[in-house]
C-alpha cells in the first residue's frame, strides 16, 4: 500500500525487545503461515524525542540481482537489476530506498537540510547474501547509510561522532518456495562520520548524546510493486517476489559539533 513516508517512517518505530522476544522476531519459534521463517509483525509506538540540536535519518540502500536459467527465459523471465540507493525528499516512498528511521524535520520538511549548520553522511558495513533456486540466481545487496545534521548556536563548522546499532535481517526470494538470502542475528553496524578539514584547529561547540528508537523495515517486492509493512504484503506469492526485513535497536547518536579556530 503506497502511504506517505509520514505515516511509512512512524509505523516503523518500534519499543524496545526482550532477548527471547528478539529470538520470536527472528523466527527462532514457530510462526503459523506460510511466513515462518519471517521474523513475526512488531508492535507499533509513536516516534519521539527531546528537542536538541541534531536530527538523524538512517536508511538502507538495496540492490537486488536476478540471473534466470534458460527455461525461465523461455516462459518470459528476464534478467534484470534493480537499484534503489539514492533518497529523494521530493519523491514518494516507493522511489526511495527503505527508510529505517527518520527525525522529524525529516519527515515534515520539503527540504530537511536547508536549515541546518553542517550534514554529515555515511555508509555502514555492507551486507550482501546470494543463492541458487532450480530456476534463478538471486544476489542482494543492503548498504545502510545515514545522514546527520547539526544546528547550534554559535554556528558549528563541521561535526565528529558516531551511530552504533545492532540490527537483525532475513531476506529472501521465491522461486517455488522461500530462498534465503540474509539471515543476520544481533549485527552490529557504525557509522562514523567526520566533516571536519583535518588541517584546521577546531574549537567545540557542543555535544550531544542520546538514545535513537528502535525502528523496522519491512519491504516486499515484486517487479516494480513494493509492499510496506507487512500487513499489507499480498498472500499470494509468485517468482521473483523478494521478502526484506530489518530491525534495529540499542542505537546511539554521539555527535560533536566543532568550528574553526581563527588563524
Amino acid at each position: 500500500m503506497k502511504t506517505n513516508l509520514t505515516n511509512f517512517v512512524y509505523a516503523r518505530t518500534i519499543p524496545v525487545c526482550a532477548a527471547l522476544a528478539c529470538l520470536l522476531l527472528l523466527g527462532l519459534a514457530p510462526i503459523a503461515g506460510q511466513k515462518a521463517n519471517l521474523p513475526s509483525q512488531p508492535p507499533a509506538a509513536p516516534a519521539s524525542r527531546p528537542a536538541g540540536v541534531s536530527n538523524v535519518m538512517v536508511y538502507v540502500k538495496m540492490v537486488i540481482e536476478r540471473k534466470y536459467g534458460i527455461l525461465a527465459h523461455i516462459v518470459g523471465k528476464r534478467d534484470y537489476t534493480e537499484r534503489d540507493i539514492v533518497y529523494d525528499a521530493q519523491k514518494s516512498w516507493w522511489d526511495n530506498p527503505l527508510v529505517a528511521y527518520a527525525d522529524a524535520p525529516f519527515v515534515r520538511d520539503d527540504a530537511p537540510l536547508a536549515h541546518t549548520d553542517v550534514v554529515g553522511e555515511t555508509d555502514a558495513e555492507t551486507i550482501a547474501g546470494a543463492s541458487r533456486s532450480s530456476n534463478a540466481d538471486v544476489a542482494l545487496t543492503l548498504i545502510p547509510h545515514a545522514v546527520v545534521t547539526l544546528r547550534s548556536t554559535p554556528r558549528s563548522d563541521c561535526i565528529k561522532g558516531t551511530i552504533t546499532v545492532s540490527i537483525d535481517t532475513v531476506d529472501d526470494y521465491f522461486d517455488g518456495a522461500w530462498t534465503e538470502l540474509v539471515r543476520t542475528i544481533d549485527k552490529p553496524l557504525t557509522f562514523s562520520f567526520d566533516t571536519c578539514d583535518p588541517g584546521r584547529q577546531l574549537e567545540q561547540i557542543v555535544h550531544e548524546t542520546r538514545t535513537i528508537p528502535t525502528f523496522a523495515v519491512e519491504r516486499y517486492t515484486r517487479d516494480h510493486e513494493k509492499w510496506e509493512s507487512r500487513s499489507h504484503w499480498p498472500n499470494e506469492f509468485r517468482t521473483g517476489d523478494t521478502r526484506v526485513v530489518i530491525y534495529g535497536r540499542d542505537a546511539t547518536l554521539n555527535v560533536t559539533g566543532y568550528r574553526y579556530a581563527a588563524r
